[in-house]
């Protein structure tokens, strides 16, 4: 196994993004509790979340990017 391949199975634990996690938060995300913690997801899938908070009626909703993913604040 060459190093490139080492940092691609480790990638969430390093800070890298993840296409699984990304299609998992984009697909399957529940909103029963915030913040919501997103490890691993793409910081170009933030304003799809958001799209969806708002489209869910959540208010004052925002996403910041962390070292390792996306976290995730909203009010009903």
């Amino acid at each position: 196994m060459n190093s490139t391949t080492e940092s691609r199975s480790h990638g969430v634990k390093q800070g890298m993004v993840s296409c699984k996690a990304t299609w998992k938060a984009l697909l399957g995300m529940s909103f029963t509790h915030f913040p919501l913690i997103l490890p691993g997801v793409h910081p170009l899938v933030a304003p799809l979340v958001m799209f969806r908070l708002k489209r869910r009626g959540f208010s004052n909703c925002r996403v910041e990017v962390s070292g390792s993913g996306l976290v995730v604040y909203a009010d009903r």
